[in-house]
């Protein structure tokens, strides 16, 4: 038996040619719009970034205004949006409309409050009572045997206290209900005295920063606790340390649950690590520090500038400096809020986008108390003594 191939004829050869041209121009028609569509969004993205870097405002206005009737001596922080209000007397959140959220009465002569994310915490200076709170209210009440120095809450709620007992001072650590999770102590004649200390987001890690004098010189120890499994394998669940001679570094700070800053008299040293915290980056500061602020991105720095300036730098959690300006403005209070920076005394006020632009600066009729981001960067909270003003820059 015999087989016959059949041959394609030139007819087909060519057609099937011009099939496969065809169909590789449509596709290349197609990319290529693709293409036009995401250059045209990123140009206009790009365009919007950079219009909105370099808007300025010269005026506001008032859209609502709501009475209110604090004491004189009531502080103020932000929290998820709403205002953290507390004095001798108690704490309250209320909303951007001034409605009480919640509130609580105690009696504290020198209330201390700390927010991380979710959490509120505040305690009585040298006193015994401490109570933690989300957004719907109170969730746990404290009372200690001895007096509370310092706190630092987590994101979920968890409260460290550190606690004076003679040549001892105790750190202990509490959920939100109250119970007792941790306990621990420095004997102040081999860790020094312990001048700040913060707790990660997420309550694995302890940050706490001793002053120590030892042979007539002054040192600084940062030191890391983990209180997960990995610090379980360390004594006193000490993880890393670092030891700086001759310098002060009165303040740390947890900026997230990996990030963590340090404040010396000269240097800030900067953490990273989900686990074990290992320094990322030293940076030398040759000006006295006048004030420090972050957000959980940035750190700010404020130093003397020249000719009655103050220069303000702004870092990353790398260390690397994102801009660096002047201004001078005789502030008495300076923020990261809602991507923006708030520099603001009782009647004046300036505003940097994220590029450090100066985007606003203008002055209040009545005196400011409190000044936070709404919305963008257009809309905003003024407290004033017996008021609350929304405005709208313009």
């Amino acid at each position: 038996m015999s087989i016959q191939l059949l041959k394609k004829s030139p007819d087909t050869d060519a057609s099937m040619k011009q099939y496969h041209k065809k169909l590789f121009m449509h596709r290349m028609k197609y990319i290529g719009a693709i293409a036009v569509i995401l250059i045209l969004l990123g140009v206009g993205f790009w365009g919007l970034r950079f219009s909105q870097q370099n808007r300025v405002f010269t005026a506001y206005e008032v859209v609502n205004s709501f009475e209110r009737s604090d004491a004189l001596t009531t502080q103020y922080t932000e929290f998820l949006g709403y205002v953290i209000k507390y004095g001798k007397d108690g704490i309250s959140c209320v909303n951007s409309n001034n409605k009480l959220v919640w509130n609580q009465t105690y009696n504290m002569q020198y209330p201390m409050v700390h927010v991380c994310q979710g959490s509120v915490a505040v305690a009585e200076e040298n006193g015994t009572e401490a109570m933690i709170f989300d957004e719907t209210g109170l969730q746990g009440n404290i009372q200690t045997r001895l007096p509370i120095q310092q706190i630092s809450v987590s994101a979920q709620g968890v409260l460290a206290i550190l606690l004076e007992d003679g040549d001892v001072m105790r750190l202990n650590l509490y959920n939100k209900k109250g119970e007792e999770l941790v306990s621990s102590k420095f004997e102040l004649r081999d860790a020094g005295y312990p001048l700040r200390m913060s707790l990660s987001a997420d309550a694995t890690k302890l940050a706490v920063t001793f002053f120590q004098v030892q042979d007539g010189s002054v040192n600084s120890c940062l030191a890391f606790y983990n209180f997960d499994s990995v610090g379980e394998n360390y004594e006193d669940h000490l993880v890393a340390a670092k030891v700086v001679s001759g310098m002060v570094f009165p303040s740390v700070q947890y900026m997230d649950s990996v990030h963590c800053f340090a404040v010396g008299t000269g240097q800030i040293l900067l953490y990273e690590g989900k686990q074990i915290p290992e320094l990322v980056s030293e940076i030398t500061v040759d000006r006295e520090i006048q004030s420090v602020f972050y957000s959980d991105k940035y750190i700010g720095l404020v130093l003397e500038g020249s000719q009655k300036t103050y220069a303000l730098q702004v870092y990353n959690t790398q260390g690397r400096m994102e801009f660096e300006t002047e201004f001078d403005l005789e502030y008495q209070s300076l923020k990261f809020s809602g991507g923006n920076i708030l520099i603001y005394n009782e009647f004046e006020c300036m505003m940097l986008n994220s590029a450090g632009k100066i985007f606003f600066e203008g002055t209040f009729k009545e005196s400011v108390s409190n000044l936070y981001t709404l919305s963008g960067s257009s809309r905003y909270i003024v407290m004033h003594a017996s008021k609350t003003d929304q405005i709208r820059l313009r």
